[in-house]
């Protein structure tokens, strides 16, 4: 099987909260997250992370945001299947949450991390996944029905059922055209 790193994925989850649960790819396949370095290359990518961060609690920092990714994906699956999120993962990532705004400073009406603690490739997650939570668009989240990602639905009629076009929609819009050819070969002639 072909590991691919985290900065391998596509960022089209809409929120920095929902990108974090997309990381993992598949919840039986192997870690995107790959170590430390990975994690600051990634949230570097997604855009909540500029600059260097101090490795010495790396991989503390690494673990932190591998549970809160785990916390993520269940709460907004959940969500997204019109279910009520696991208590114990809401208050999880409440919790994280909590942590990094205690460690954060206001600009505007953001949070700002300074310094190079190791968790600052963390904490935007924590604070999306409660802003997410807080703001919605909760009635907008969408789990892929080719892959297990989530996204934020878009598109004008709320009827988006793939996470991108480019690979997912394209998988089933390829299939619905070889169902409809194969029912119209096996249809009794006239």
């Amino acid at each position: 099987m072909v590991t691919k790193r985290a900065t391998d994925l596509r960022i089209i989850g809409g929120d920095p909260a929902l990108d974090l649960a997309n990381t993992l790819e598949d919840p039986r396949g192997p870690e995107t997250l790959v170590d430390f370095d990975e994690l600051v290359a990634w949230a570097t990518k997604v855009g909540v992370l500029d600059g260097p961060l101090d490795p010495t609690n790396g991989e503390r920092a690494l673990e932190a945001a591998r549970r809160l990714r785990s916390a993520n994906f269940a709460v907004f699956t959940a969500i997204a299947g019109g279910d009520d999120p696991p208590a114990g993962e809401v208050e999880h990532v409440v919790a994280m949450a909590a942590d990094a705004t205690s460690h954060a400073r206001l600009a505007g009406t953001t949070f700002v991390w300074d310094g190079d603690d190791a968790m600052r490739a963390v904490w935007p997650f924590a604070t999306a996944a409660v802003d997410l939570l807080r703001f919605g668009p909760l009635d907008r989240i969408r789990t892929c029905d080719v892959c297990p990602w989530l996204f934020i639905d878009a598109s004008r009629n709320h009827s988006r059922r793939w996470c991108s076009m480019d690979e997912c929609g394209i998988q089933m819009k390829h299939a619905r055209f070889v169902e409809k050819r194969r029912r119209r070969s096996s249809a009794p002639s006239a």
